[in-house]
Parts: C-alpha cells; structure tokens; sequence
C-alpha cells in the first residue's frame, strides 16, 4: 500500500526557476516570509506548510517518507518537474528524503542545521510547556507567554512558539499545529534520513556557526552520503540561521541555487 498524502497548504511568489523551501519543528512557512521576499526577484519560490503545521492539514502520523510523498505531491500539482530545495532542521532532513525518493526531480538542495542522523530528542519540555497552556481559558496571547515562560525562559524560543497561537473567530486560541500527533511521532522525527545509497545531487549544508545540531566531525561521513555536498558556515548564527542572520543566508541561496 503507497503512502497517503496530504495536500500542503503554500504561498507562492516571484518568476523564475521553482524552489520550495520547508520549515523545520513546529514552524510554519511563515518562518521563511523575509527570505522569500527578497529571493523571489530570481526565482518561483513556494513556502511550504508541512503537515500537521501552519495551515497544513492534521494527520494522526507523520515521518520523513510521508512528508516527502506530501511535498512531491505538491511539485506535481504545481507543475514543477523539476526544481530547487531548501529544509531547515526537521525540514532539511524532508530535503533529504525527497532526494533519495525523487533524484531526478531535483535539481540542487540546500539543507540547513541539520544532520541526517538520529538525534536524541530535546523537545519534549517544548511540548510540555504547549501542553500546559490551559486554551479554553485563556484571554489574550499575554496570558500563554506568561504561563509558557514558566518552562520556556529563553525570550525567542518563547516567541517562536507562540507563533503557533491562532485566534479564532469566536476568541478561542488554538495551537495552529497538531500537537498531538507530533508529540506522538517524535521518535520518527528524530529518527535517521540517511539515505540507503550515496545520492548524487548537489546539496549544500549550511550551518549556523554557534549551532552543534551539525558538527565538522560529521563531514566526512556525510559526505560518503552525499559526494556532491558542500558545507558552509554562516558565523554567529545559532540553530535559527535564517531568523538571525537573513540576508547571509539568502546571500548563500542565491549563490548555491544557480
């Protein structure tokens, strides 16, 4: 039986070659608003809510291999035989997935703060904050900082959750994203998206330079992964490389997507 796929909700912008960028945990295409303005002078960019995300619709599962059917469903719907791909974080490890699902389609990827590794977990006290925040009574979106920074102290972790905090018609808050099934899919989402052969695409990892989701110690074998990959390094930018530092990254995506 083949994967069941969702359609992706997404914004698309600009002329020119297509180039998807994809968002990482509990972030949405939003994420990428600034960035996308300014590449869509040389490109057809899509931003792309995955699902269970933004405005993306909620499925009960969710692993690397059903959100890359997601995304090249959404390429064939959009006539996009072949094109550019970027995914930061748990989007860049969707980057990988589609590379060894789909090589003839895309043409070059990026893959930021990211390893194709196994990784430990981390999120669990993210979740549990979201978790806490008590929806149905809450007034104003002041009301699910104060009860987040409780178990949130870092201010931008914070605000980037919030993001997340849809108000509805009638004034309920909701979490826009399905934390129920991402919170029950997590071992998939830190599981491994190391590809079962060396893939040939060009890819290029770009790392935040105080970030250790990515370490120098890691090339040699990605590369035995990937043998046409580059690495760079964008310096003094943690693991959110393209909120801190903008128009360095987008000085690298239009260097590398040419």
């Amino acid at each position: 039986m083949g994967i069941e796929t969702v359609p992706l909700h997404y914004k698309r912008s600009g002329s020119g070659p297509a180039l998807f960028i994809l968002h990482g945990l509990l972030g949405s295409l939003d994420n990428w608003q600034t960035v996308a303005n300014q590449l869509s002078e040389n490109y057809t960019v899509f931003l792309v809510d995955l699902r269970n995300h933004g405005r993306s619709p909620h499925t009960d599962f969710m692993d690397y291999p059903s959100m890359a059917a997601d995304l090249l469903r959404l390429a064939a719907q959009t006539a996009c035989e072949e094109f550019f791909l970027c995914g930061h974080s748990m989007g860049g490890k969707v980057v990988m997935q589609a590379m060894a699902d789909a090589p003839e389609k895309i043409r070059k990827a990026m893959v930021i703060d990211i390893s194709p590794r196994l990784y430990p977990g981390g999120h669990e006290k993210i979740m549990e904050a979201m978790f806490s925040v008590p929806l149905d009574r809450i007034e104003k979106r002041s009301d699910a900082e104060a009860i987040l920074s409780n178990l949130i102290p870092d201010l931008a972790t914070r605000q980037f959750i919030l993001k997340n905090l849809d108000r509805m018609p009638d004034n309920q808050y909701k979490w826009k994203c399905n934390l129920h099934a991402i919170r029950d899919s997590y071992e998939q989402i830190c599981a491994s998206a190391e590809p079962q052969f060396p893939l040939k695409t060009p890819v290029c990892f770009l790392l935040g330079g105080r970030s250790n989701y990515l370490l120098p110690t890691e090339y040699s074998h990605i590369k035995s992964l990937f043998p046409a990959s580059e690495f760079r390094v964008i310096e003094n930018a943690g693991h959110w490389v393209h909120a801190e530092k903008p128009q360095e990254v987008i000085r690298e995506m239009n260097s590398w997507f040419q």
